[in-house]
């Protein structure tokens, strides 16, 4: 069995025997146990003007070294004072994750403190779009591309909530927790990959199309033996618990998430 496998098989299989464990104890107390699907939308939006400045940045300073090699290769003659860069990066993020929960309350039912195991699908996507030009003397070297990378994962989540005032038919609640993620693809996508040459001495503009494509990544990664490694999850949400019957709730909370979540659920009480 590779180690990918083991990877896969092991740490479910531990958190799931530990929560076990734990609910195991906590049931001495007589407590409530609590169940229900939930569905939220990820994105990294709050952040994203952040990472279009540190991929500007980076673009920046590794395209220009690859530039002066080339025009030291294959344009010696050319001197040039004055050489900028303008990125125009548009950098956009979002997804969506789909779980379902079992969470025990040791408290009861009017317990504040309760711990649960969930088991997540989660679909990510991440964009970039725009161009990069270098421009000296009236000459430049333009690229631009529309690219997608979308990850699909399957996670699971251990972690703790108290809720706030749980008596009260609609109440806060702060959790937090961890957990590890398994990736099913990772998945990339270019479109519309141009490469654009303008020489101002002659008023002439090469044009360079690439074809589109795109290649899974996870299997690319598999092919060569690169062992893959689940992917650490943090939680922290903050969250509404509204009591519909003595058994049924809805839940509406928004957190970080490896980036950030709104998400909506119900839970039945039993």
């Amino acid at each position: 069995m590779s180690k990918k496998m083991k990877w896969m098989v092991a740490m479910p299989t531990f958190l799931i025997i530990s929560t076990v464990f734990l609910f195991s104890q906590f049931a001495l107390a007589k407590g409530k146990w609590q169940v229900g699907p939930h569905y939220g939308i990820w994105t990294l939006s709050p952040v994203e003007s952040m990472i279009e400045d540190f991929i500007a940045d980076t673009l920046e300073s590794e395209l220009q070294g690859l530039l002066e090699e080339m025009v030291e290769e294959f344009a010696p003659d050319w001197e040039y004072t004055d050489l900028t860069f303008h990125p125009d990066i548009h950098f956009g993020s979002g997804g969506t994750n789909l779980g379902l929960e079992v969470r025990f309350y040791p408290g009861g039912e009017d317990g504040s403190f309760s711990i649960g195991l969930a088991v997540e699908k989660s679909e990510l996507e991440l964009t970039l779009d725009g161009s990069i030009k270098f421009e000296a003397e009236g000459n430049y070297v333009k690229g631009s591309a529309d690219t997608r990378l979308l990850l699909t994962s399957t996670s699971y989540l251990l972690s703790l909530r108290w809720d706030i005032k749980p008596s009260s038919r609609l109440h806060p609640y702060i959790g937090f927790g961890a957990g590890i993620g398994f990736l099913k693809e990772l998945l990339l996508t270019y479109d519309n990959v141009i490469g654009e040459v303008y020489i101002a001495s002659t008023d002439t503009t090469y044009t360079l199309p690439v074809d589109s494509g795109g290649m899974d990544l996870a299997d690319l990664l598999e092919y060569t033996g690169f062992q893959t490694i689940p992917l650490p999850i943090l939680q922290l949400n903050l969250g509404l618990n509204f009591e519909i019957t003595n058994n049924l709730r809805i839940l509406l909370d928004a957190g970080i998430w490896d980036g950030f979540l709104v998400r909506g659920g119900v839970a039945l009480r039993v």
